[in-house]
């Protein structure tokens, strides 16, 4: 039941879902004003819930008819997406980076289990926010994607990097029952063939990068045919063998997603830190923040910093760090090679 709810909300416009609360917050407040019976004021919300299930179960509010859906890693790049297409575009930001964690079946519940608990493990996010964003965000996502209309073309965004490389995969596995005309840009090569010069070279490695007037630019020119069966089937097919790897990490090399041991930049980092080290008058010890700050810029790969972070966690507990104060954050300690 709270599934199907959950299905309905996701299917309301956003006037219709702001209509719906403010009715639901005026109820509340004559509930808060009124002198009434308790067992009165519990018959009244109780037939108010009735009503308004009633309207979302009949579809008598109804989703916006979109002319395309965009799909795309990562909610820093979907929020470039809608800057860009407006309210006549619907853009749906996959809550997810693909690089980090494990993707072992992750088409299946069990999959998403491993994956949550690892995150919680590893990953220093604040407070509670696997359980009450990211895992609630992956799910809403799921049945965002099962609901796109069968008449509405599907745009598919990625570049030149790990996160997307593999989360496209992921998509294609979702969408393999859906019969709507598929595309997929690369925004690394589109940016490349259209704006570069022998003067002026751009690199981006991800959708989030180029300016949104140069994200319509390259829509409008570079969506081309849809993709055929026999290339959207490929996709799958990679997915199903990248949902077979153990490991956690994934790089981006010679245009393959490369599965590599978890500890792949922990010599980087020591040499960063060594290098950090001879600035100083006297080794001392360094932020953690300075420390993948200068990692993460130097390295070719967008694997995020928390991934990074936990890495430099894990070189302290191997010994090779001494460390003031508690990880709980990486602003909250500091480190020095041993």
């Amino acid at each position: 039941m709270i599934e199907d709810l959950r299905r309905s909300i996701r299917h309301l416009s956003e006037n219709d879902a702001k209509s719906l609360l403010l009715q639901t917050m005026l109820r509340l407040k004559m509930v808060q004003e009124t002198n009434e019976d308790p067992g009165q004021i519990i018959e009244d919300l109780s037939s108010w819930y009735n009503e308004m299930e009633t309207i979302l179960q009949n579809d008598q509010v109804v989703e916006r008819d979109y002319k395309t859906v965009h799909l795309v890693c990562g909610e820093s790049a979907a929020g470039s997406l809608r800057y860009t297409f407006g309210h006549e575009h619907k853009v749906i930001g996959f809550p997810d980076f693909f690089a980090v964690g494990p993707i072992e079946e992750l088409h299946t519940e069990g999959g998403r289990e491993r994956r949550f608990e690892w995150l919680r493990d590893h990953l220093n996010y604040q407070d509670d926010y696997i359980e009450t964003v990211y895992e609630r965000g992956f799910s809403d996502t799921l049945l965002e994607i099962e609901a796109i209309p069968p008449h509405v073309p599907i745009v598919i965004w990625t570049a030149e990097n790990a996160d997307e490389q593999t989360g496209i995969r992921y998509l294609f596995h979702l969408l393999k029952e859906k019969a709507n005309d598929m595309y997929l840009i690369n925004t690394t090569i589109a940016y490349q063939e259209l704006f570069n010069t022998e003067e002026y070279q751009y690199l981006y490695s991800h959708t989030g990068g180029p300016e949104p007037e140069k994200i319509n630019e390259i829509f409008q020119k570079k969506l081309s045919s849809p993709l055929t069966v026999e290339e959207r089937r490929r996709y799958e097919t990679e997915w199903l063998t990248l949902a077979e790897s153990k490991e956690v990490l994934r790089i981006w090399k010679n245009n393959t997603i490369k599965a590599v041991n978890e500890d792949y930049f922990d010599e980087f980092i020591i040499s960063v830190a060594q290098k950090l080290h001879t600035k100083q008058r006297e080794k001392d010890f360094i932020k953690a923040p300075r420390i993948i700050g200068e990692v993460y810029g130097r390295i070719d790969q967008h694997v995020g910093d928390a991934f990074l972070e936990d890495r430099l966690r894990a070189l302290v507990y191997k010994g090779f760090f001494e460390i003031k104060g508690i990880p709980k954050g990486m602003r909250y300690y500091s480190v020095k090679l041993k």
